[in-house]
């Protein structure tokens, strides 16, 4: 099991700031990095390495990495996606507000993290499944006595990519209700669960986006 987490990000920080990009990282012993798709092998990165995906042209990666944990010196080529697995991805929205129409009182919605889960076959380096989670948080300037009740819709969408044939995307929907108090505020795990047959031999799987919306507000 490959699960992603958060902090690789701070390899990335310095560079990743000003742009929103999907990160992952090497799963070859040694990943040769080349000046454009098949072209001249520039340099090798050992299995691990964390890096950015600035492009994507049919299987071959651009990223941009940092050579030996040298932060100050970001480095750019291209990688055979096989040999990379993306960990979370630049689309991730849900920053959103929504007003109770009686009262006045405005909820609104935020994302505070996302992750993806993989679980690889026991017999090959294929994945049988992946979990998307979102986590998000409501909060509330409402001042009365009673309660709102809110539904919120959250989507996760991946593309998957097969040893052989053509990627597709794949979407998943869930939703929560929730109450809310006076100044009051709540929190979720949103999950999603996508499986794999076994024939697909799903050999990488990319998080596109994810966006949670409030789709109502009532006042109980």
């Amino acid at each position: 099991m490959r699960k992603i987490v958060f902090s690789l990000l701070l390899w990335l920080m310095p560079a990743v700031t000003a742009m929103a990009m999907p990160i992952g990282m090497t799963t070859a012993q040694s990943l040769n990095v080349r000046s454009a798709p098949s072209g001249e092998v520039v340099g090798s990165l050992p299995m691990g390495t964390v890096a950015g995906v600035l492009d994507v042209r049919g299987d071959w990666l651009k990223i941009m990495y940092f050579e030996r944990g040298d932060s100050s010196r970001p480095r750019e080529g291209w990688v055979h996606g096989q040999h990379f697995r993306l960990t979370s991805a630049s689309g991730v929205g849900g920053s959103s507000c929504e007003t109770e129409y009686r009262s006045g009182a405005e909820v609104c919605l935020n994302i505070i993290n996302t992750s993806i889960d993989c679980r690889e076959d026991f017999s090959s380096d294929t994945y049988q499944s992946c979990d998307v989670t979102a986590d998000y948080e409501l909060t509330t300037d409402y001042r009365g006595q009673s309660s709102l009740d809110v539904d919120v819709y959250c989507d996760a969408e991946i593309t998957q990519y097969p040893v052989s044939g053509m990627r597709r995307n794949r979407s998943e929907s869930d939703w929560f209700n929730h109450s809310l108090y006076s100044h009051g505020s709540d929190w979720h795990s949103m999950n999603f669960s996508f499986k794999f047959n076994t024939f697909d031999e799903i050999y990488r799987v990319r998080l596109n986006s994810v966006t949670c919306r409030i789709q109502s507000v009532d006042l109980w």
